[in-house]
């Protein structure tokens, strides 16, 4: 498999976000979803809290949505349109490139992008820092895919581990509240039988 290093740049067209104006936003769903930076960020797609009735910037569905201000690279996909603040870029996939080997590497990289080699930390990354960050990626699409695909079904069984282990938790605390409901059961059971025994 070969690889090449490009810039995202051309792997992706980047739009910076732009904040409303706060006397827009809502709690109500009156508008559009809108986030401000990663704060809402989970594990694939972002939490909604807040709308926005006018906003600058949008991402739409399935575009890739990378933090620009501290924690600088964190990724979510965006599962709807979305008006996106200052603190987030938009990146929609250019063809030839594959959206989820983009998403991956950022998901490996993107910690690594609080730093440069001086140590300095970046508390914000501008349009061009982005534009020109270098990413290492195979040349073939189909080679970007498999990758992908593989990295996807890993993140799946992650999941599903997860869930299991959440299953098993709380399956553990029903049972230990059913196992100490009815120790205290027969311990007033005993208690009351005991009062019952008269000795003569």
């Amino acid at each position: 498999m070969k690889y090449k290093n490009i810039k995202l740049g051309e792997a992706a067209e980047i739009t910076m976000g732009q904040s409303p104006k706060s006397t827009y936003y809502n709690k109500k769903g009156m508008g559009i979803p809108f986030i401000q930076g990663v704060s809402t960020f989970e594990d694939n797609y972002p939490r909604i809290e807040t709308y926005t009735t006018e906003y600058n910037k949008k991402a739409q569905k399935g575009d890739l949505l990378v933090s620009v201000r501290a924690p600088v690279g964190r990724i979510n996909i965006a599962n709807q349109t979305i008006a996106i603040g200052r603190g987030l870029a938009d990146l929609k996939v250019k063809k030839g490139y594959s959206k989820s080997y983009i998403y991956y590497l950022f998901k490996k990289i993107g910690n690594q992008l609080d730093s440069i080699s001086s140590g300095t930390v970046f508390s914000s990354i501008n349009k061009k820092e982005l534009s020109d960050l270098k990413i290492r990626i195979p040349e073939k699409l189909n080679d970007q895919c498999k990758i992908a695909d593989r990295l996807r079904k890993l993140d799946e069984g992650i999941e599903i581990n997860n869930q299991i282990n959440d299953n098993l938790l709380e399956l553990s605390k029903a049972m230990f509240h059913e196992n100490s409901t009815m120790m205290m059961r027969f311990y007033y059971q005993t208690i009351s039988c005991q009062k019952e025994v008269r000795i003569f």
